[in-house]
């Protein structure tokens, strides 16, 4: 290691034998693939595939919400003829909530930018805490 024009890399790899496998990992492998062998085709696909549909729930879940903010459904639904007194009062009090976020100041910070980095962040807890939850139940068995 100590000499440069030496690649000591290449004699310490040549010098790795192959490690084996232990006796008791194969029937359990086996026991892993005869069980989803027997399991239906539709029954293989989706347990594969459960990470790929929560993702596209979250998408279309944050594509909804933007919506939500860009278009105001409250205001459609109110202007619906012989909509209850209660639709044409949502879009008020939306109003009134988004004007008491933005306009009540904390130390000259709105009281939104203020909420926001904090329900980002326990958000982002929740997830990974949830995540650490299930890799050690994993683990675990």
């Amino acid at each position: 290691m100590s000499d440069p024009n030496k690649d000591w890399l290449e004699e310490e790899l040549e010098n790795l034998q192959d490690l084996e496998a232990p006796k008791t990992l194969l029937p359990k492998v086996m026991k892993k693939v005869h069980q989803r062998a027997q399991k239906a085709w539709w029954a293989r696909m989706t347990e594969s595939r459960a990470d790929l549909l929560r993702s596209f729930v979250l998408g279309v879940s944050v594509f909804l919400l933007v919506l939500f903010f860009l278009i105001d459904p409250a205001q459609f639904f109110s202007r619906v003829p012989g909509a209850s007194a209660l639709l044409n009062l949502i879009p008020l009090l939306l109003d009134a909530a988004k004007t008491a976020l933005f306009g009540a100041k904390v130390f000259n910070f709105s009281l939104l930018g203020l909420l926001a980095p904090a329900i980002v962040f326990s958000y982002i807890f929740l997830v990974a805490t949830a995540s650490a939850i299930q890799h050690l139940a994993n683990a675990r068995k």
